[in-house]
């Protein structure tokens, strides 16, 4: 097993010296933005002026939206109802070390694909171990489709959405070989499209894991060597929240003339 997943101080200095780069992981969250929903239902995301720059000297707004919207973090409470909420999080956890498995070549031919122990297996063979504690990301190319919520959310005539996601077994081999602190994926859900009980939310949330969902960029990730930073809202008792995400990586060095 490899060691703890702590983001190297060598890191963020890298970014002090302009050594690294930020990329932003986060869809913009607004009207327009995929939602889960049944039916033809409206957008649950709602924004109010409460004061304008001709009535108050200053803009301001009141916003509704629900804990799992656009870019979001999923707490344990979610699905284990002993879990922790997301205000009771370890903050420690939103910065770490991050592995991307790119599964998006297998999507192309099959929406309902689900990462396989093989592809984590696989990715070790390539990379070295996956480091103990860190977030694992799953880029299956899905995030080319927002923000149009058809395309997304992909939903067959009778209703059933076709995305990919997760395996159970690549679950239970990420928990019992890489202990994470969190699993993601550009897709609204960690579990498959097609699923109805949520075994890995179900797995996974019972072992304290968070959830990044709807995340985006991954495709500039390396497999190995990014830091994530992810920060949700500290809602009171909440399920979930919407969170601003994050990677540092490291720049690729100049290549030998």
């Amino acid at each position: 097993m490899a060691e703890q997943s702590n983001i190297p101080a060598e890191l963020l200095q890298a970014i002090q010296r302009g050594e690294a780069r930020v990329v932003d992981l986060t869809h913009t969250l607004g009207p327009q933005a995929p939602f889960w929903r049944e039916g033809n239902a409206p957008s649950p995301f709602h924004a109010k002026d409460t004061a304008t720059y001709r009535r108050d000297s200053y803009f301001g707004r009141e916003i509704q939206i629900p804990e799992h919207s656009a870019t979001h973090m999923d707490a344990p409470r979610h699905f284990d109802p002993a879990g922790k909420s997301i205000d009771q999080l370890a903050v420690e956890n939103f910065l770490t070390m991050a592995v991307v498995v790119d599964v998006s070549a297998a999507v192309r031919s099959n929406p309902d694909y689900r990462v396989t122990v093989a592809d984590l297996e696989n990715w070790e063979k390539a990379h070295g171990p996956m480091p103990r504690g860190c977030l694992v990301l799953l880029n299956t190319g899905w995030a080319s489709r927002w923000p149009s919520e058809k395309q997304f959310m992909n939903q067959d005539a009778e209703g059933v959405r076709h995305f990919p996601g997760y395996s159970l077994g690549a679950a239970h081999y990420l928990l019992e070989h890489v202990h994470p602190v969190g699993l993601g994926i550009d897709t609204s859900s960690i579990d498959y499209g097609p699923s109805k009980d949520f075994e890995v939310h179900r797995l996974t949330m019972f072992a304290g894991l968070y959830h990044l969902e709807n995340v985006v960029h991954l495709e500039e990730l390396p497999p190995t060597g990014a830091a994530v930073i992810a920060l949700p809202l500290k809602l009171e008792g909440g399920s979930g929240s919407p969170a601003r995400v994050l990677a540092l990586v490291p720049n690729e060095p100049p290549a030998r003339r």
